[in-house]
């Protein structure tokens, strides 16, 4: 990972998740600087990094006063040296009907953690763009990648920062800084005890029952562990001149690992054109192929002898299959176009541009064209497969593209 010597600052450090990052970060090699407000509670983590044998410190700050974080990160330059990378974990949750949540938990939400999430961002952002090197990991949590009950608060302020990453890792785009962000669903930590402890007392179940109703809402199998967290944020921030720029990992607790792909593209190929160099499917995804799709209508038979037509129906039977499966149009990597007159297919092309475009916008996958004698069905004059990447999960926020 080779992150040995790098200055890294984590805000809501002092326990929790914040506190396994921070020990992450600091068995890697990184010189830590712990941030919250609570100075015993920081001072005790940076102790236990130091006692492992690393190097570390402890600033508190209130991260949602704007005059507090510019101090903060002066005091990491001055006591430390640059920045180069940013955790920004702090944050809060509560939950309410919408009806009784009052402006001011709305606020406090908002600001905890999204607001903090942006003064601690732009603080760092051009001072790593100018040193051509930086890593922003964001906690999220599968609250911002979906609307669930009573957490309405919660989960626009999650929301917000998810909002946050995709936008500052296009701005970090060719920079050598990537920002990333995971979104975890509950973690077993004392704020989900606290919200286990809440459906106790509101509706008399064992605690354990408890759990097990607060995870089946949630859709997972298990709590997520804080070390599972800090592997996550730990990846985010490997070294390296493709850092995984715009990335959103998962972790969903269900059985199975994180989901995510990401866009290989190296610099010195320069910009694709309509696609991307390579698709790199992380553990957890799921590489798609569609067989060959003609025009046959769900009878079975090819009906029409029109070559465009046919060729929207495949293309259209193509897609479905892939939506099918959770993925979109954009998650196709490569087609094959198998014709049975080459000559046909080019004097089709104006009207076969315009059938392409109505389904498939202005993504161009790998395409390949191929002249056969005959297919399978007699009239069939086209004949379509294809290769697609998807995400375990059917969501766009789990697409990594910024």
């Amino acid at each position: 990972m080779n992150l040995h010597g790098r200055v890294a600052l984590v805000t809501g450090g002092g326990r929790g998740i914040g506190a396994e990052i921070a020990r992450a970060l600091g068995a890697a090699g990184c010189r830590v600087v712990v941030s919250a407000r609570s100075e015993d509670e920081i001072a005790a983590v940076a102790r236990s990094i130091v006692d492992a044998g690393g190097e570390a410190g402890a600033l508190t700050c209130d991260v949602t006063d704007e005059a507090q974080v510019e101090r903060l990160a002066a005091s990491v330059m001055d006591g430390f040296g640059p920045i180069d990378i940013l955790v920004n974990n702090a944050g809060t949750a509560t939950s309410n009907r919408l009806g009784r949540t009052t402006t001011d938990e709305w606020s406090r939400l908002l600001s905890v953690n999204a607001t903090s999430t942006f003064l601690c961002t732009r603080a760092v952002f051009d001072g790593m763009t100018e040193r051509g090197w930086g890593r922003i990991v964001n906690v999220a949590s599968m609250a911002g990648l979906e609307g669930k009950r009573y957490v309405s608060a919660y989960t626009a302020a999650k929301h917000a920062v998810v909002g946050l990453t995709r936008a500052v890792a296009a701005e970090a785009e060719g920079t050598g800084v990537t920002v990333g962000a995971v979104c975890p669903g509950y973690v077993d930590t004392p704020l989900t005890e606290s919200t286990v402890a809440r459906v106790v007392d509101r509706t008399g179940k064992s605690p354990a029952d408890a759990l097990r109703a607060v995870l089946d809402a949630a859709g997972q199998d298990r709590l997520i562990t804080m070390e599972e967290v800090a592997a996550a944020v730990l990846d985010l921030c490997a070294d390296g001149p493709d850092g995984r720029n715009g990335e959103l990992v998962i972790l969903d607790g269900k059985d199975g690992l994180p989901v995510s792909f990401e866009h290989i593209n190296p610099e010195g190929l320069g910009t694709p054109k309509g696609w991307t160099n390579g698709m790199l499917a992380h553990a957890g995804g799921r590489v798609l192929f569609v067989a060959g799709q003609d025009a046959a209508e769900p009878e079975g038979e090819v009906t029409t002898d029109d070559f465009t037509t046919q060729f929207g129906l495949a293309l259209e039977k193509m897609l479905t299959i892939v939506e099918a499966a959770g993925g979109r149009a954009e998650d196709v990597g490569r087609m094959t176009i198998y014709v049975t007159d080459l000559d046909v297919y080019t004097a089709e092309r104006p009207r076969i541009g315009d059938v392409y475009r109505a389904s498939m916008g202005r993504h161009f996958p790998a395409m390949a064209l191929v002249e056969v004698k005959r297919l399978v069905d007699p009239r069939a004059l086209v004949e379509i497969e294809a290769t697609a990447v998807i995400p375990v999960h059917d969501h766009p926020l789990h697409r990594t593209s910024p």
